[in-house]
C-alpha cells in the first residue's frame, strides 16, 4: 500500500513531468471514421471500462491501456484500437477520479488502481469465457499510466508479463518496488520502453532500461525523434506495431 504522504509526492512528481514534456494530456487529432465506436464492460464496484475484441475467436491476449492524467478511456481505446487487434482485446478501464466529460485520473494511487485492474480482468473473462488469456498478457501505460503499470507490473508479473511503458521514469520504482523487480525478473518476459526524444523524462527512462538490463530482463528502449510527451492519435501505427509485434513474438 503506498501512504498518502506518497502519494502526494508522486502527484507533485507526475505534474512536474507533464509541464516539463508540454503537458499530460494526449495529443487529439479527428478520429478515423472507419473505426466503431467502443465497447462497454461494466465492471462492478467500478467506473466502466471499454474495449475492443480482436480480430481472431481464438484466446488472445489483453492489451490494457493505462491513461494519463486526464485521459479519456473511451477515446484512449478507439485510438488503439487502429494497431491492436491484431494482437489481442484492447481494453481501457478508468481511473476511480472522475474528471468530467470523460476524463479520469489515477491520484497516483497504484493499490487502488490494481483494484480496478483486477476487476476489469475478471468482468472480461467472465463474460468471454475461454477467449482471454490468463497469462502473457501485456499492460500499456502513459504518464500517470506509466506510474500505475510499472507500480502494477512487478506485483502481478505472470498476469501482466509483457509491458509496454509509454514515457517510464526510474522514479517511479520506489520503496519495494525494486526489491519485487530483482524479485520477479524472471516472471517479466519483455519490456518495451516507448518515450519522445523532448519529453522531460527521456533520460529516466533510459535509466529504467538500464535497471532492466542489469537483471537480465529483454528490453528496448525508444526515444522518438520529434516526440515530446504524447500519444499521437494520427501515428498510432506507425509508432506502436513495432512495440506490439515484438512484445508479442516469441523472440527475444
Amino acid at each position: 500500500m503506498v501512504s498518502r504522504s506518497v502519494q502526494i509526492a508522486l502527484g507533485a512528481l507526475v505534474v512536474a513531468v507533464a509541464v516539463l514534456g508540454g503537458g499530460g494530456r494526449e495529443a487529439s487529432a479527428k478520429q478515423e471514421t472507419t473505426i466503431a465506436d467502443a465497447l462497454t464492460l461494466t465492471v462492478p464496484g467500478h467506473p466502466d471500462a471499454y474495449y475492443y475484441k480482436p480480430r481472431s475467436r481464438s484466446a488472445k491476449p489483453i492489451i490494457m491501456y493505462l491513461h494519463g492524467r486526464g485521459g479519456n478511456p473511451f477515446e484512449d481505446c478507439r485510438k488503439w484500437a487502429k494497431v491492436a487487434r491484431a494482437y489481442g482485446w484492447i481494453v481501457c478501464p478508468a481511473g476511480q477520479i472522475d474528471r468530467g466529460n470523460g476524463d479520469h485520473a489515477w491520484n497516483n494511487d497504484p493499490a487502488a488502481a490494481k483494484e480496478i485492474i483486477d476487476a476489469t480482468y475478471a468482468a472480461l473473462k467472465h463474460k468471454y469465457k475461454g477467449r482471454v488469456r490468463t497469462r502473457g498478457n501485456i499492460l500499456v501505460g502513459f504518464s500517470e499510466g506509466a506510474f500505475i503499470a510499472q507500480q502494477v507490473g512487478v506485483r502481478d508479473p505472470e498476469r501482466w508479463s509483457r509491458w509496454l511503458i509509454l514515457a517510464a521514469n526510474d522514479k517511479y520504482w520506489f520503496g519495494d518496488a525494486p526489491a519485487l523487480l530483482d524479485q520477479n525478473r524472471g516472471k517479466i518476459r519483455k519490456v518495451y520502453l516507448f518515450t519522445g526524444e523532448f519529453d522531460g523524462v527521456a533520460q529516466n527512462t533510459v535509466a529504467v532500461g538500464d535497471m532492466l538490463k542489469e537483471r537480465h530482463i529483454p528490453v528496448r528502449v525508444q526515444l522518438q525523434p520529434g516526440m515530446g510527451h504524447e500519444v499521437p492519435a494520427d501515428r498510432m501505427v506507425a509508432n506502436y506495431r513495432r512495440p506490439l509485434r515484438w512484445l508479442i513474438s516469441a523472440k527475444r
